[in-house]
């Protein structure tokens, strides 16, 4: 495994039709979302790209690339024991290039995590593990706050594209820190209203 796969299914059919090339999935599972021709709203699937290129000797570790979240995201982390996560961000209220750390509840600026167009992630969850379906134990969720993402364009931003670079030495980091070590790597939630967020200059 340890291989960028286009997994496109994005309707109901997905809950009991598995994609084909994960009906033995990897215990860890990095996920790209995005749309890599509209500029920094593919920083997820650039990432995605760059994990590859990095853990691609790894048969414990599947990389994917999601155009959408929702139901094929629930797809994808199904049978999963750790899972990352990035996607891009359009607060409009951070730099661009910041990079988030962000949970299940605060998706606040998320393009796809917390879209209109598909059930919301934190929905996602819940109906997994009301199904009774083994999902993962550790997710953790990079959010990369975009410069332009409203164009066409298959190039990112300077700021953006620095990054992605950082995001993916963090994911790299995270996927070999044994899952009861984990709090070490990724922040908890503060309880301060932030909600698990980390904020770090590009």
């Amino acid at each position: 495994m340890g291989r960028v796969v286009q997994h496109r299914g994005s309707s109901r059919d997905s809950l009991t039709s598995p994609h084909p090339d994960l009906l033995a999935p990897a215990p860890n599972v990095v996920v790209g979302l995005g749309n890599d021709i509209a500029a920094d709203d593919g920083a997820g699937i650039a990432a995605a790209l760059r994990l590859e290129a990095e853990l691609g000797n790894r048969p414990d570790v599947d990389v994917i690339a999601l155009p959408w979240a929702g139901f094929s995201l629930l797809d994808v982390l199904r049978s999963r024991r750790r899972a990352a996560i990035i996607d891009c961000l359009v607060s409009g209220e951070r730099r661009p290039g910041t990079i988030v750390h962000i949970d299940e509840s605060d998706l606040a600026g998320s393009v796809r995590l917390n879209s209109f167009h598909d059930i919301s992630y934190p929905t996602a969850m819940a109906l997994g593990r009301k199904m009774g379906w083994e999902m993962p134990s550790s997710i953790a969720i990079w959010g990369i706050e975009a410069d332009t993402a409203d164009v066409f364009s298959e190039s990112l931003s300077p700021s953006v594209a620095e990054a992605v670079e950082k995001v993916t030495a963090e994911v790299i980091e995270y996927l070999s820190t044994p899952l009861d070590r984990r709090s070490r790597s990724i922040p908890p939630s503060r309880g301060d209203g932030m909600s698990g967020v980390k904020h770090e200059d590009a």
